[in-house]
């Protein structure tokens, strides 16, 4: 495990979307399991801010037919009033399963945001997208094992380097907590390495005993590859080594394209 138990934190970033739901209850199970602090995080996207302060920007209504010019006091405000939603929802979790919390707001690109502060965590759980109501918690990693969800599969991307096996160690934790399959991806930098990739990941599992289902190997940097591939599997959740995609110009797509909580190991 990347994180030992009673020390460290768990960077959870949020807003109010679908896929938040689902990594504010993972984030908190872990923090909960490993009894470490969740520190919660709203990012205030400025790329949207600053679409709304251009002339020709508009907002359609979602009951109405027209649409009226977007204005960036009015798209501030919205952002404060979500912020403080997702903080007063995190702060009930957290007062449910006695964790230690902290919350903050930050102004930025959001992929950029969570990778400048990656660095001061153990782990970076994702809901919120790239772009512009939260379940409540369970107890415990062990109750999310009775779950509807629990069906999908638990996809790590896994590289051969010591992070990605710290990654593959905590989805095995997940999968097994949640009785859910764990899919491997395996990254190579050429296709000729592959072969020797795939082995390489069946050895570790098999060292570690960890069962999984490693099947595919797909190109390094090829991120339109790996969301393909993460859709096509119906994950749970994501999880990956963080050094890998912090440079990665396409991460901010493969946040806006998939549909599951995103974790993130150093």
């Amino acid at each position: 495990m990347p994180v030992k138990p009673g020390s460290g934190r768990i960077l959870l970033a949020l807003d109010l979307s679908p896929r938040s739901r689902l990594a504010l209850e993972m984030a908190a199970a872990l923090a909960a399991e490993l009894n470490v602090e969740l520190a919660g995080l709203f990012v205030e996207d400025i790329d949207l801010l600053h679409l709304s302060g251009l002339p020709f920007a508009r907002e359609v209504g979602v009951f109405s037919r027209g649409s009226s010019p977007m204005v960036v006091d009015d798209m501030e405000r919205a952002m404060q009033r979500e912020a403080s939603e997702v903080q007063r929802l995190l702060a009930e979790a957290a007062e449910r399963m006695r964790l230690r919390w902290s919350f903050q707001v930050a102004r930025g690109r959001i992929a950029s945001e969570l990778f400048a502060q990656a660095g001061n965590f153990d782990l970076v759980v994702l809901g919120k997208c790239a772009r512009l109501g939260l379940r409540l918690v369970g107890d415990s990693l062990a109750e999310v094992e009775s779950r509807p969800r629990a069906a999908s599969p638990v996809v790590a991307v896994y590289d051969d380097s010591a992070a990605a096996r710290r990654a593959l160690e905590l989805s095995d934790r997940i999968a097994r907590a949640s009785g859910a399959e764990l899919q491997v991806l395996v990254i190579a930098a050429k296709a000729g390495d592959c072969a020797g990739k795939l082995d390489a990941a069946k050895t570790y599992a098999a060292q570690a005993e960890i069962s999984a289902s490693i099947r595919r190997c797909i190109s390094a940097g090829m991120i339109s590859e790996l969301t393909r591939a993460v859709r096509q599997a119906g994950a749970s959740v994501l999880v990956l080594e963080s050094e890998r995609f912090r440079s990665s110009e396409g991460f901010a797509s493969l946040l806006n394209e998939v549909d599951c909580p995103v974790i993130l190991v150093g």
